[in-house]
């Protein structure tokens, strides 16, 4: 069973963080969550630490200075090759567009996906 939980919005701070983890449990009731983040500023605070207690989220942090290990640096990687080396946007429509073509095409092509996100993340499980 695939769930997938989107959230919007413009800028992130630690109210919003713990906003959306609010949002995470409201969607996986019964669900065991582990979440793995970097140390970024609004992935911490007394709000943030609340909403994980309060949710029941389980908490694992990368290492400091640990790009390799975060599937979404690799990932933003990816998109900036596709959508940015050698080309030049008429405008910014045309750009959201092609983007949101590159964020459809993930479904289609996950082996794909997992090869080149899914970092070698030493002393962790994937299953």
């Amino acid at each position: 069973m695939e769930k997938v939980i989107t959230m919007m919005t413009d800028w992130f701070n630690r109210e919003k963080t713990a906003d959306f983890l609010d949002k995470l449990r409201n969607k996986l009731k019964g669900w065991r969550i582990d979440i793995v983040w970097d140390r970024a500023r609004f992935h911490s605070g007394r709000d943030v630490r609340a909403a994980l207690n309060q949710n029941r989220i389980h908490e694992h942090k990368l290492p400091p200075y640990s790009p390799e290990m975060n599937a979404a640096e690799s990932w933003i990687r990816w998109a900036k090759e596709t959508l940015s080396v050698n080309y030049c946007w008429l405008n910014r429509t045309a750009l959201v567009r092609s983007f949101n073509g590159f964020v459809a095409s993930m479904s289609r092509r996950a082996s794909e996906v997992l090869k080149r996100c899914v970092p070698d993340m030493h002393g962790f499980i994937c299953l």
